[in-house]
């Protein structure tokens, strides 16, 4: 049984800091002038959507439906990354928000993870891949700092 919730566990927390990604991304896009940091960050998205989907369904298989983002927290992301980016929307500063966001959707699934030890080996191998794509996304926001 504990199986099962560690894996719901870690898919859900999948869902959630990919729907933060995508919202967050997607505001950010509509500040961002610079091509190559726009399509860098377009792809970041797509990814982003892609989890989603993924998780969605793993978490329907079980006949479970995704806990998601709060109202409230999604409000909160939404403010403050628009409050960031209203006077600031250079390449650099842009890169540094997504930088920071990647590192905390990091640090969210790497305490679940540690926290869920009986989790299925393939959501485990979901998550594992979500960190090393963000650690990726990391490195290639690194140029645009």
């Amino acid at each position: 049984m504990q199986k099962n919730s560690d894996r719901s566990k870690v898919l859900n927390e999948l869902f959630k800091v990919s729907k933060m990604g995508m919202e967050a991304s997607e505001i950010v896009l509509t500040r961002t002038h610079e091509k190559e940091l726009s399509n860098r960050i377009k792809r970041q998205d797509e990814g982003y959507i892609n989890l989603m989907e993924k998780t969605r369904a793993l978490l329907e298989v079980s006949s479970e439906q995704p806990v998601g983002v709060s109202k409230r927290l999604q409000n909160m992301l939404r403010s403050a990354v628009k409050a960031n980016t209203f006077f600031r929307h250079d390449p650099q500063h842009i890169a540094e928000l997504m930088v920071r966001g990647s590192t905390m959707g990091i640090v969210n699934i790497t305490k679940t993870m540690n926290h869920t030890p009986d989790c299925d080996p393939k959501v485990r191998k979901i998550a594992e891949d979500y960190i090393n794509a963000e650690k990726c996304g990391i490195d290639k926001m690194k140029a645009f700092l």
